[in-house]
């Protein structure tokens, strides 16, 4: 081993860095919470069909399964500016810079859907042009979305290579993150009611500028922690230089298909992605149209929800740190489990508040602190089996399956509506045969599809914590 790698392992990442670096959570937390409006937005605001809506998503998760290993296999690929900025830092803030104004567009309507009572849309050429308009641009925001999550993510295992240092930046980016999320549960319905409601357009548009007004106050300390050291960057050039910084893409995309470990990762948090998506953008139909209270009603169970959380992410650190990641990742999803399964017995906002607290518990594992370093423990199973660091790509397939989890809620959804009867247009006039509708595709659906994720997880999932603990060593040893 040369002098110039072991000097990259003895770096030193001072607590100043890691809290910086963990910015990201707030930042992209914060476009998450507004960009989770759109489908109520769409549906309720803009009068889109929820037909329509899905195939949306449909053409949205297409385009972005293409773009997420895409850029994740160029951003592993790219050179020219390693030298001088590092290997991720300037598409992280690209990325970054970029996509929070995209948000505004998608809040603005360029045509008036008209309906009669019974929901029936008028003038059909105004949802082409609506539609279109909120599809390519919802495409071009998550592509900048990418750019910056997936630079991020495959920084991470890269920067911090230690265990110790991995679970500090998981758990105080769960706390920073979580703190954030508190903020954004309360202000985004806070400021949507009190600038028009839950149907007024200019309460959504204004409501997202405050947003990223803060949003871009974050990322001015947020890119000091992404900042790559000279000594880093002159590791990713030599193994740029060396051939270890990437494969041909045919070559890569095989392993990584190969790859039982990730895939298995994969596999899970496409489930769970579904499910949470599930849970996340049907609250605010639930309650608005099931319970018929206004969107204010939305901040206490995301309230507690997010709270609980960030009070779970300490010891899910602890519990990771004692037993392993693989067998840590199992409980929060059995847990996941049973609270969809709650859910379904719901009746009220008393109910609503309790389930989304108690589902706050796995969410602080599976949104946080074990997939972060699941994703690690898998990319460092990776590398030293193929003897290269290619973190985007792998994080790129990754993204290629959950870019279709939105998809596959909004079809949920659209199935539920058509069975059930559920028109948007009569808000909180529902029949009960709709309402169960809408209790049933936040409870038991998303239930059995992260049951499936978790059979899956404990059957492909071969890495011990012992293992973890080798691959270090060897990644060392190889120069990685």
């Amino acid at each position: 081993m040369t002098e110039s790698t072991k000097m990259r392992y003895s770096e030193k990442i001072t607590n100043k860095k890691i809290i910086l670096f963990t910015l990201s959570g707030p930042i992209s937390g914060l476009l998450f919470g507004m960009w989770g409006n759109i489908q109520f937005f769409a549906a309720s605001v803009l009068l889109i069909p929820q037909a329509v809506i899905t195939v949306i998503y449909l053409i949205y998760s297409i385009v972005d399964s293409i773009n997420d290993p895409l850029l994740g296999y160029l951003s592993d690929r790219s050179k020219r500016f390693t030298a001088k900025f590092g290997k991720r830092f300037p598409w992280i803030m690209i990325g970054a810079i970029i996509s929070p104004i995209l948000l505004i567009l998608c809040f603005i309507q360029v045509a008036q859907i008209n309906v009669d009572e019974s929901g029936q849309v008028l003038n059909p050429e105004a949802v082409l042009i609506a539609s279109i308009w909120l599809c390519v641009i919802m495409v071009i925001y998550e592509t900048f979305r990418t750019l910056h999550e997936i630079s991020h993510t495959s920084l991470f295992p890269d920067l911090f290579r230690e265990e110790n240092q991995r679970r500090k930046v998981s758990g105080i980016g769960g706390i920073v993150g979580g703190i954030t999320s508190i903020l954004s549960a309360i202000l985004i319905p806070l400021f949507i009611a009190s600038l028009g409601g839950a149907t007024s357009l200019t309460a959504y548009l204004f409501t997202t500028i405050i947003i990223i007004i803060v949003v871009y106050l974050l990322i001015f300390p947020y890119n000091l922690g992404v900042r790559e050291t000279d000594k880093m960057k002159a590791f990713r050039v030599k193994l740029d230089d060396s051939g270890k910084g990437t494969s041909p893409v045919k070559e890569v995309v095989i392993r990584i298909f190969r790859d039982k470990n990730w895939m298995a990762i994969v596999i899970t948090n496409f489930c769970w992605a579904i499910a949470g998506a599930c849970m996340l953008y049907g609250l605010n139909f639930f309650i608005l149209h099931n319970l018929g209270l206004g969107i204010e009603s939305t901040i206490l169970p995301g309230l507690f929800h997010i709270i609980v959380s960030i009070i779970s992410a300490p010891i899910w650190m602890k519990v990771a740190k004692k037993i392993g990641v693989k067998k840590t990742y199992l409980v929060s999803l059995i847990l996941n489990v049973i609270g969809f399964l709650a859910f379904y017995f719901v009746t009220d906002i008393i109910g609503v508040i309790i389930v989304l607290a108690y589902v706050g518990v796995p969410t602080s594992a599976n949104y946080g602190v074990i997939i972060f370093l699941a994703k690690a423990e898998g990319i460092d199973n990776a590398a030293v089996n193929s003897g290269k660091r290619e973190e985007g790509s792998y994080n790129g397939i990754l993204r290629v399956f959950s870019a279709f989890s939105y998809a596959s809620q909004t079809l949920i959804f659209a199935l539920v509506a058509g069975i059930t009867g559920y028109n948007p247009v009569l808000e909180a006039n529902q029949t009960p045969f709709a309402k169960w509708g809408l209790n049933l595709q936040m409870s038991l659906i998303p239930m059995v599809i992260i049951l499936i994720g978790t059979i899956i997880f404990a059957l492909m999932y071969k890495i011990r914590k012992e293992d973890a603990e080798a691959n270090k060593e060897k990644l060392k040893e190889l120069g990685l």
